[in-house]
């Protein structure tokens, strides 16, 4: 229960929300407790008014009863409203605090992750969380609340009757439903397991499932979904029985509430020190009360499956930082780029740059170019501070480590060899919520090539690209990229393979508009086709002993 509240931490400032329907959801429990003992009083009180010919103002009652129902309606709604906006609340902050703490992670933090592990803990992990306040810490509170408030309602009337009503509450609503936790433990946790090994699996093969075709292995793919849906339909069934026979104690439990109530009370009528109308009012308000007992089971029953995907979060969120955001930032003075002996690997891999050294003076266009493999790419995501690295990288005067990710953005910008497109418009994948003039908009899109194609579109810049660029070729996807950075016009530029996947003609005029529009911006272009060594004043070379530049 301790990391179920730790995780509410991020969406902390929301508490109103959560104590306004924790109130609610009492007073509804409450409502509809007291409409029903008033109504079994009042029911009782004119049959013995009308055995005793005695007069009875039944006006009062009725009245109560009345109110009772509107207010039961109204809160219930209001419980409904309420608890749900709590929760999206919620659920919207968490999104909030667990993408902030990704962004410094990627990609050199988040490499160890399958696509589809990444993708389930993303969504579907931090989709459950909705159970973890609608679920079970709004039904513990309201619960703990009422059974309390229930407690001091019978003891007006009865000692007895309370300890009574109070025992089989917290046996409903406690003994029962740490017993259903216990036996839930293991089967919860693993259906969570296997509903995030499911998803993973099955984004996968969505992903590849061109090669699983080609390789004809769709068969093998297809008995690993199957082997793990089977088993977590065999978990959730196991969960199923549980809360069934939990639902049955709490059910027998109400039972032997009234029958309890009934045996004490029962002298107490027969003494005259408790009337019989007041009898059945007990009675059925203790009936009425088992209410908000009835969901703990099941509340407690989620916590193991709740507590995996909130490890699984925890764990996402909280691995360490590739390159830190420093302390005490610095701000470059100049552009100039100084790599000094640098050298960087994957994880525990053979180096991919090895004490690799380069200066470039601002308003110079540097090319890189060598093998595959050789890191030139790597170079990129250096300068980007997405990966650590061994030796010294400088912007200006400034080690890049003791630049912060803010002032690096608004000093470099990047055309990436795999760039990402949003399920959006062109127009709003190259602007990012930038205002720019129409012209100055217009000589981007001539520059990086997409004029002449975005004027044959029935839709032009409003196009939409499909998710994650679904809709445009690689080619038309990396321009829209070229076109973002241009705006940016950052002093900085660096691009990746900036034409790969354009045919000849629109390469070349391209990199004409590129070497034009660029004079001045200090600019490193990786790559490895002619066409765009054009646009560069000195040509480095990355051998394959990934050593120094020549």
């Amino acid at each position: 229960m301790k990391e179920l509240l730790r995780m509410l931490k991020p969406a902390r400032h929301h508490w109103r929300w959560m104590a306004g329907d924790i109130g609610l959801g009492v007073a509804v429990i409450a409502a509809n407790a007291a409409l029903m003992a008033i109504s079994g009083w009042f029911i009782a009180s004119m049959a013995v008014a009308g055995v005793a010919q005695a007069s009875f103002n039944y006006f009062f009652a009725s009245a109560s009863i009345r109110a009772l129902a509107i207010l039961r309606a109204l809160g219930r709604y209001g419980e409904r409203l309420v608890s749900h906006e709590a929760a999206f609340h919620i659920l919207a902050e968490l999104r909030v605090w667990l993408f902030r703490r990704l962004i410094p992670l990627a990609p050199a933090g988040l490499e160890s992750y399958a696509g589809g592990d990444l993708a389930g803990r993303l969504r579907a992990d931090v989709d459950s969380l909705e159970n973890l306040y609608l679920r079970i810490i709004a039904p513990l509170a309201t619960g703990g609340f009422t059974v309390l408030l229930a407690g001091l309602f019978v003891l007006v009337w009865s000692g007895s009757a309370a300890l009574v009503l109070v025992g089989l509450l917290l046996l409903a609503g406690l003994l029962l439903p740490l017993l259903a936790r216990h036996l839930a433990a293991q089967p919860g946790k693993r259906s969570a397991e296997l509903a995030g090994a499911l998803r993973t699996t099955v984004t996968e093969g969505l992903q590849g499932a061109e090669e699983l075709l080609l390789l004809g292995a769709t068969d093998k793919q297809a008995q690993a979904v199957e082997a793990l849906s089977s088993g977590l339909v065999q978990q959730q069934v196991r969960l199923g029985q549980i809360s069934s026979l939990t639902l049955a104690g709490v059910t027998t439990c109400g039972a032997l509430a009234m029958a309890g109530l009934a045996l004490v009370c029962i002298p107490l009528v027969q003494s005259g020190q408790l009337a019989g109308p007041n009898l059945v009012m007990l009675l059925l308000f203790s009936a009425a009360s088992f209410e908000a007992v009835g969901p703990l089971a099941h509340s407690l029953q989620l916590i193991p499956a709740t507590s995996e995907a909130i490890r699984r979060i925890r764990e996402l969120a909280d691995a360490p930082i590739p390159l830190p955001e420093p302390l005490q930032p610095q701000l470059p003075e100049s552009c100039r780029i100084v790599l000094d002996q640098v050298s960087c690997s994957y994880g525990e891999g053979q180096a991919v740059l090895k004490q690799f050294s380069l200066v470039i003076n601002p308003g110079e266009q540097v090319a890189v170019v060598g093998p595959s493999g050789s890191g030139k790419s790597t170079l990129i995501e250096l300068l980007l501070r997405f990966r650590p690295y061994q030796g010294s990288i400088s912007i200006g005067g400034c080690e890049l480590r003791d630049i912060s990710p803010d002032q690096l953005s608004r000093l470099v910008a990047a055309v990436p060899q795999q760039p990402h497109l949003f399920n959006s418009t062109i127009r709003e994948n190259i602007l990012l919520g930038r205002e720019i003039i129409d012209e100055q908009l217009s000589a981007v899109l001539a520059d990086s090539g997409l004029k002449q194609w975005i004027a044959g579109l029935p839709q032009g810049l409003d196009t939409p690209v499909g998710e994650t660029g679904s809709a445009v070729s690689g080619g038309e996807a990396r321009r829209i990229a070229l076109a973002r950075a241009l705006v940016s016009n950052a002093p900085i530029l660096l691009l990746d393979e900036p034409t790969e996947g354009l045919d000849g003609a629109i390469e070349q005029s391209v990199v004409q508009h590129l070497k034009d529009r660029l004079q001045g911006t200090t600019v490193l272009v990786v790559t490895h086709r002619p066409a765009c060594l054009q646009m560069a004043e000195r040509i480095v070379k990355i051998g394959a002993t990934k050593g120094a530049a020549t």
